[in-house]
């Protein structure tokens, strides 16, 4: 069976694979208050990156759950190496392992449209506490994508669809969320131009070579130069 888009981030190690990097989630976190009280929870950690930033940048709690084994064998590997108490978790974003009302701020990076967010996001809603706060960055489509372009999109990276900003909404609504606000809006290429970007974006070179996964993050690169007008990412803050 053919890698996935998420064997190959995961074969590779790549950190900051969604748009921004670390520098994005920087500037959304400051935006937050969040204290020796506040528990966090960083849903589709993969490499561990971000939660080891939050860790080391702020006093709260941190979990971190992802999918993907070699994912989480990253992450624990880094958490270790770095000497942070976080709680890492295998586990699906679809059906989470916490009780209810468990986190007081969520981090969702290029993750949920890789999920059935009928699942997803209702589990996001049950592990919030009161008052909680969702930050989801996710790719969106600026336009109604034709079959063809969703298609590509499927093949390249096995999700159900690309959702618009307008379903974004919608279903994060539907899910039980109010006050959904965009914090940030791009399409692939107005963040190139906007200089967004940082230098976290890196991927581990020690790994043999695997030109199926290569090729993966090929398809991915060339989908981003082909539909880089219609096709961006929103910074989706929502609250119960």
């Amino acid at each position: 069976m053919k890698p996935s888009y998420q064997d190959a981030l995961a074969y590779y190690g790549v950190n900051g694979a969604h748009p921004g990097g670390l520098s994005l989630t920087r500037y959304l976190l400051q935006q937050e208050k969040i204290t020796s009280a506040t528990s966090l929870l960083d849903a589709g950690c993969g490499t561990g990156q971000t939660s080891a930033f939050i860790k080391k940048h702020y006093p709260c709690s941190v979990t971190s759950i992802d999918l993907h084994p070699t994912m989480v064998k990253r992450a624990a590997s880094r958490f270790h190496r770095e000497n942070l108490p976080i709680n890492l978790v295998q586990g699906s974003i679809e059906k989470l392992p916490f009780p209810d009302g468990s986190f007081d701020i969520i981090l969702v990076e290029s993750v949920l449209i890789f999920t059935d967010i009928r699942h997803s996001l209702k589990e996001l809603k049950r592990v919030l506490k009161p008052n909680g706060v969702v930050l989801a960055l996710e790719m969106t489509s600026e336009r109604e994508l034709t079959s063809l372009e969703q298609n590509n999109m499927r093949s390249v990276y096995g999700i159900e669809k690309v959702y618009s900003e307008g379903e974004w909404v919608h279903n994060l609504a539907a899910a039980g969320f109010r006050n959904v606000e965009i914090k940030l809006s791009h399409t692939v290429y107005s963040h190139m131009f906007a200089n967004i970007e940082g230098e976290e974006e890196e991927m581990d070179v020690h790994v043999t070579r695997n030109l199926e996964m290569e090729n993966k993050l090929t398809e991915h690169a060339h989908i981003l130069y082909t539909y880089g007008n219609i096709i961006g990412y929103r910074v989706y803050r929502a609250t119960l």
